[in-house]
């Protein structure tokens, strides 16, 4: 039990550092998507959900870590960002997939970094 703690802890010490980068790309590449479309925009945003999808098994691998203390991420909420992210992607509408990037997943992204320091304080 003791072993599996001390993963989830380094588990979020590499997503906490790891993260901004996210948060960082996925702010520099929505302008992209809505219009203003480079060569590798499309490359771009799929290394970002690369990205994305390690930071959210992280997240789930250490959901009890992180809630603890209290309850700060619903895995509930979080499958909902993950539905409306997965939705917007396959379709392929660049509208939809802002709107789901800026109304759901960005929060998440941005909020994580302070989950993480209040479960690792």
């Amino acid at each position: 039990m003791e072993d599996n703690r001390k993963e989830q802890i380094e588990a979020l010490e590499a997503l906490k550092d790891y993260n901004p980068k996210v948060c960082k790309a996925m702010k520099e590449v929505i302008p992209e998507i809505t219009g203003e479309r480079k060569d590798d925009t499309q490359e771009y945003l799929d290394y970002i959900f690369k990205g994305i999808n390690w930071e959210l098994q992280v997240v789930n691998g250490t959901l009890e870590l992180l809630n603890e203390k209290e309850e700060q991420v619903s895995k509930e909420a979080l499958n909902e960002i993950v539905m409306k992210i997965n939705d917007a992607y396959t379709s392929k509408d660049n509208e939809k997939l802002v709107q789901a990037m800026e109304g759901a997943l960005l929060p998440f992204i941005e909020n994580l970094d302070g989950y993480i320091e209040k479960a690792l304080a």
